[in-house]
């Protein structure tokens, strides 16, 4: 895999409309080539105590930041023009882009996902788990785990040992 952008979502609470953070990694020709963090105001602003003692953010955090319809323009080019999508269990990942499109009123042709957990089951079953900062420690990656960034980085760095190795 050679080309890809991988994400990582935080959300404020239970809903998947709430992201209040994404990290977006770029990799053209298994280097990075981009890589950024961006905080969302998420509406309703609700931080469930749950997910502030996951990630750490508040509301207070987020106060100033976009809610994700203004920040798409920003993000959609990186996105929408990547040739797949990675994220670490893709269908929550995917989940938050798909909602928080849908609840802007954003209409968007998102590429294919390649889910860096479900891979590592595939390629390396012999693992205890295939938690994320399981396959880090594996490999060798560092992780801040539960940083938006840190984890979009560890997910895209997965993929390019996973394909590595093959």
């Amino acid at each position: 895999m050679q080309n890809f952008t991988a994400i990582d979502f935080e959300t404020a609470n239970e809903q998947r409309t709430s992201a209040c953070a994404i990290g977006v990694v770029v990799v053209e020709n298994r280097q990075i080539v981009r890589q950024y963090a961006r905080l969302i105001r998420p509406e309703p602003m609700r931080f469930a105590s749950f997910n502030t003692a996951v990630h750490g953010l508040t509301a207070a955090d987020v106060a100033g930041a976009p809610v994700f319809g203004e920040l798409w323009p920003e993000i959609a080019a990186d996105i929408v023009s990547a040739p797949l999508l990675v994220a670490h269990n893709t269908s929550f990942d995917m989940s938050v882009l798909q909602h928080c499109l849908r609840s802007s009123g954003i209409a968007a042709n998102i590429p294919d996902a390649v889910c860096s957990c479900r891979m590592a089951k595939k390629l390396l079953p012999q693992l205890v788990n295939h938690k994320l900062n399981t396959l880090c420690k594996h490999f060798g990656i560092p992780l801040n785990h539960h940083d938006a960034l840190s984890d979009a980085q560890a997910a895209a760095r997965i993929i390019l040992e996973l394909y590595q190795e093959r």
